[in-house]
């Protein structure tokens, strides 16, 4: 198998990679491509990779290649790990998104919006390139908004294209704590239906018996968060901890079980308050602050860096790489458990594999078109992508879950066609506070805080708020 990834610098890779290099025969005789703009980080990458233990027992060829077309020539399977535009202005729009009273993240939210539109024209070059250099693969998208992007691709392109993201196995930890462990549990298998980062368990079982009924079981008493690992720091634990104490809530309140608990997606079912809480919690910068700020971002990752680099100057013996995931600032090291890239590489090798993903819905959930974007279970076999069964969301959630749907559907529509009245329409589309002053003023303000960093002709979209 031949794979890609465009960021190839990223340190996460790592973990990823020896993953998928544990799994007998998916890399042999097979190799990883690197491609990334800073080349010496790709470079980087590659030798850590190749002193994993994982690594040593396969002996593919990991290369760095320096163009993209180079990178893309023949594989099977591309992946995309970046994030586009610049922190500052990512930063200065979540003061401008709080100020108008809407949430702020990397994915579901007006500041979403924006990363996708300066996120977009990357993802059209490498899509358009693959269309020459590896038609038959695999476009497979790790950058934020995913279900942006990958809508965009599918709709726009030859290419098929899947969004994945990190919160694939979250629902694994997050009933494991409701069952009383703080642990990655092994024993669920769900389906789940609706929008990246807010979809919801429709099936599943736990040890073999009906989920559902196993936690109405454990729900019945007077239950409270289980114990967590002190590693990962009280302030980390603290928000893991308010995300399973929101699922149980929200199961118990409004009979949904959420998927994933990735926080711009459930805070929408919690709007007004949630934003509060970013309000007073995350204070935006201002200049003065915000330069600090950047000086610091800058800074810890020059650090980062240089730790990263000098440990490829060490002897590292299988106790670094067996307990990185509890030590701070090697937990890239850590080899991933059922990570979504790693379960996308083992579907395109021919695996029976089941995933979920954000794609086009193409009949798999009832009550949206075939071109919308959603995220849902499917099954892999042969090197063929299925849908896991056919599905109907929950329907106390379903207006909102059309809602975002469409209008992260639209932006890649707008995206591909370089329509400004369609990519307005498109951002009105985002179902808070729909069509009001406020959000015609946010979203004026964030085109205009981002116009160096998007498409020309999208930036006459303030034209039509």
């Amino acid at each position: 198998m031949k794979v890609a990834f465009v960021g190839g610098g990223a340190f996460r890779l790592v973990g990823i990679l020896r993953e998928a290099l544990s799994y007998p025969g998916l890399f042999a005789d097979g190799e990883i491509r690197l491609f990334d703009l800073n080349v010496p980080r790709a470079h980087a990458v590659a030798q850590m990779v190749a002193k994993t233990p994982e690594y040593t027992a396969v002996k593919c060829r990991i290369t760095c290649p320096t163009r993209l077309e180079a990178a893309l020539e023949g594989v099977d399977m591309v992946g995309v790990i970046l994030m586009g535009g610049s922190y500052r202005t990512y930063r200065l729009a979540d003061k401008i998104s709080y100020e108008h009273g809407f949430l702020s993240s990397d994915n579901v939210s007006p500041n979403g919006a924006m990363l996708g539109l300066k996120t977009g024209a990357t993802l059209l070059n490498i899509a358009s390139q693959m269309e020459h250099y590896c038609p038959k693969a695999w476009l497979v998208d790790f950058a934020n908004p995913i279900a942006v992007l990958s809508g965009m691709i599918n709709n726009h392109t030859k290419i098929q294209a899947f969004g994945i993201c990190a919160g694939f196995t979250n629902h694994e930890w997050d009933l494991a704590r409701i069952f009383g462990k703080d642990e990655q549990g092994d024993g669920f298998a769900v389906e789940t239906a609706g929008i990246n980062h807010l979809s919801f368990i429709l099936k599943g079982t736990y040890q073999g018996r009906d989920l559902f009924a196993a936690l109405n079981k454990r729900l019945k008493t007077k239950w409270k968060m289980c114990p967590m690992d002190s590693f990962r720091g009280r302030m980390v634990n603290e928000r893991i901890a308010r995300g399973v104490i929101e699922v149980v809530r929200f199961y118990r309140e409004l009979g949904v079980l959420i998927f994933s608990t990735e926080g711009d997606g459930m805070e929408h079912m919690n709007y007004e308050h949630c934003v509060q809480r970013q309000r007073h919690g995350a204070k935006a910068p201002g200049p003065a602050q915000m330069n600090a700020e950047l000086k610091k971002f800058t800074q810890a990752r020059a650090a980062a860096q240089k730790h990263f680099e000098n440990l490829l100057d060490k002897d590292l013996d299988l106790k670094f790489w067996n307990t990185a995931a509890k030590k701070p600032g090697v937990e890239w090291a850590a080899k991933s458990k059922r990570s979504a890239f790693v379960e996308m590489m083992r579907g395109r090798a021919g695996q029976t594999v089941p995933v979920v993903t954000s794609t086009l819905n193409m009949g798999a959930v009832e009550g949206f078109t075939d071109r919308t974007v959603l995220e849902y279970s499917q099954i892999i076999e042969n090197s063929r992508v299925r849908p896991a069964s056919h599905y109907q969301v929950p329907a106390i959630m379903h207006g909102l879950l059309a809602g975002i749907a469409n209008h992260q559907t639209m932006l890649g529509d707008a995206m591909a066609t370089e329509d400004p009245k369609l990519l307005a329409q498109a951002l009105l589309a985002y179902p808070i506070r729909q069509f009001s002053p406020a959000a015609r003023s946010l979203f004026k303000q964030l085109l205009q805080l981002n116009r160096d960093e998007i498409q020309p002709k999208l930036r006459r979209a303030v034209e039509y708020l």
